[in-house]
Parts: structure tokens; C-alpha cells; sequence
């Protein structure tokens, strides 16, 4: 298991990137990919400014089985709109409120293949935040145990702040992945956080399946926090949407199998099985 030998971070317009006692949400791919799903709504819905991403070694382009778990994966590039190819990254966005006292970093992550890797890269997330004097980092994920929006954090006093959000404490003992270890990375470098968790189920065949419902409840506990107002209804088209495709795909492999099994019957009939 080999350290990741380089990351770096590429920056757009940084001299202009001016914020005010930022907050910094993250979201990445994980259980159900609940977290990526907020993060990609605030990203559609508010419409921040990309102001950095962070390079890896350590990100592949391609996961044979769940990300958040190490599994097997290749190296390779994302191919963008317009055929443009370009590295995996984590995604950095500015959102300069001016009704606020409080702008946010909205950070789109992106895991590494081993434990190694995610540590080097959590490291230079937490760097930037400390950079930009973030005063809050909120991490999103997801769990099968409890019912509700539950969380866990860096101190007592977050917790309780996020109590009176009706966020209960979560007796979950894990968070895998890039979310959770961001806070954590952040707590020894003075960096206040909270772990904020949705309900969801297991799909154990694609455990990174997307949950729409979940994820619709925990973007709009994020917007209750952020007071944001950010319109949640299209979720549960997506999600009548996904539904939709996965009983289309049901039935063709219902049909093929039947295909198969009456080719097979033909077979036998003749003598040649």
C-alpha cells in the first residue's frame, strides 16, 4: 500500500474569493450517495462560484464496488461535456451571501482508494478551510440504524446547537470515508464540525445506490441551518424518475430471461441438451 506521492490544489480567481466567517459543507459518494446528493443540489440550486479543486494521485477514475470502502478501481480521467477530459478532483464553491453573516464553501469530495490517500487528502482539505478561516465545517452522510436526521460532533456546545436544529445524537460508532474524516482532520487543527446523518436503507447490491427521499430530508435540514431556500421538489421526481428506469431494467432482464429459458426448452426438445 503505497502514500500518495503528490496533491495539489488548482485556484481560480483566489484573489477575488473574499468570504465572511464561512461555513464549509461536504458531501461526497457514500452510503447511497446521500451526501453527494445534497452537495450536487446546492451546487445546481445556488449556483456558487468554483474557486479551487484538489488533485490526487491517490483518485482513481473508475470503482468496481463502493468508494467509500476501498474497493477495486483504475486510474484514469473524467471525460466532461464537449469531450473534454479532466483529472478527478475535489471541488471547492463560493457562495458570497449578502444577507448573511455567514458565506459557505460548499465542497464537493471525492474518495481516495485507500486510508492512506484519504488522510493526505483530508489533510489539505482541512488546510484550505484553516486558509479561509472557516468557522464551521458540516459534514453529510448517512446511516441504516436510526430513525430521523441524527449527528455527532467536534465539542458539546456544536452538539447542542445542533439540537435545537432537531438533530439528535446519533449512537452510530462510524463514519467511512472522506466526509467524516474531514471533520475529524479538522478537529486537530482547531477546526469546529459536525457529522449530520440521514436515514436510509441497505442496498446491498449497489450500496451506493441512490437515495432521493433521504437525501430530500437531509437538504432541507441543511437549508434550515444555512437559512437557504432552496426548492426540494424535483428530488422526488428523480427519484420517481430512477424508479421508473429500474422497473424498465427489471422487466428487460425478466424478458431476457424468459428468452432464455424457451430457447433452452427448444434445445432439450430436440435432443441436443
Amino acid at each position: 500500500m503505497g502514500i500518495t506521492k503528490k496533491v495539489w490544489i488548482d485556484y481560480y480567481n483566489k484573489s477575488k474569493i473574499d468570504l465572511k466567517e464561512p461555513i464549509a459543507i461536504v458531501g461526497s459518494s457514500g452510503l447511497r450517495s446521500v451526501g453527494k446528493i445534497v452537495v450536487d443540489e446546492l451546487v445546481e440550486k445556488t449556483r456558487p462560484q468554483l474557486f479551487a479543486e484538489l488533485y490526487s494521485y491517490g483518485f482513481p477514475a473508475v470503482y468496481y464496488g463502493p468508494s467509500y470502502l476501498g474497493a477495486p478501481c483504475a486510474a484514469g480521467v473524467k471525460i466532461k461535456k464537449a469531450n473534454v477530459v479532466q483529472l478527478p478532483s475535489v471541488e471547492f464553491y463560493a457562495l458570497e451571501r449578502q444577507k448573511q453573516n455567514q458565506d459557505v464553501i460548499i465542497t464537493r469530495g471525492y474518495q481516495s482508494y485507500n486510508a492512506l490517500n484519504q488522510y493526505v487528502v483530508a489533510d489539505k482539505v482541512t488546510d484550505l478551510f484553516k486558509e479561509f478561516q472557516v468557522k464551521k465545517v458540516i459534514s453529510l452522510g448517512a446511516q441504516v440504524i436510526e430513525e430521523g436526521i441524527t449527528g455527532c460532533a467536534t465539542d458539546p456546545e456544536l452538539l447542542e446547537e445542533m439540537y435545537r436544529f432537531e438533530i439528535k445524537r446519533t449512537s452510530v460508532d462510524r463514519f467511512i470515508g472522506f466526509s467524516g474524516l474531514v471533520v475529524a482532520m479538522g478537529r486537530e487543527k482547531g477546526l469546529r464540525g459536525a457529522c449530520i446523518f440521514a436515514n436510509t436503507s441497505q442496498n446491498l447490491a449497489n450500496p451506493e445506490y441512490p437515495d432521493f427521499d433521504a437525501a430530500k430530508k437531509l437538504l432541507e435540514k441543511i437549508a434550515e441551518i444555512l437559512e437557504f431556500n432552496v426548492d426540494t421538489s424535483d428530488l422526488k421526481a428523480k427519484r420517481m424518475a430512477q424508479q421508473e428506469l429500474m422497473e424498465e431494467i427489471i422487466k428487460r432482464e425478466e424478458m431476457r430471461e424468459k428468452k432464455r429459458k424457451r430457447e433452452l426448452e427448444i434445445e432439450e426438445s430436440r435432443g441436443y441438451a
